[in-house]
C-alpha cells in the first residue's frame, strides 16, 4: 500500500484493527462483511478486481474507519 502523508494524518488517534467480533444472540460480524465487500470490489483507479480490507479502529470513542486497498496500484478508499 502506497502511503500518503495526508492519509496518515488523518488517521492519527488509530490503530489498526477491526471492531470487536459482537457475542451472543443474532449480532452481526461487520469486519467479515466489510472484508468481503473489499475481496469483491473493482479498483475505481485502475480496474483491478478483488481489494484488500484495513480496519482502523479508535478505542476511546469506538470509532471505526474502513478502507479499500488496492494491491495492484495502491489506491485508498474509505467506505
Amino acid at each position: 500500500m502506497k502511503i500518503d502523508m495526508a492519509f496518515v494524518e488523518e488517521l492519527s488517534g488509530y490503530r489498526v484493527g477491526a471492531p470487536p467480533r459482537p457475542t451472543g444472540g443474532l449480532s452481526v460480524d461487520g469486519a467479515a462483511i466489510d472484508a468481503g465487500v473489499c475481496a469483491e470490489s473493482k479498483c475505481e483507479n485502475c480496474g483491478h478486481q478483488g481489494m484488500e480490507y484495513h480496519p482502523f479502529i479508535r478505542d476511546n470513542s469506538h470509532s471505526y474507519r474502513a478502507f479499500a486497498v488496492c494491491p495492484e496500484c495502491g489506491e485508498a478508499f474509505e467506505f
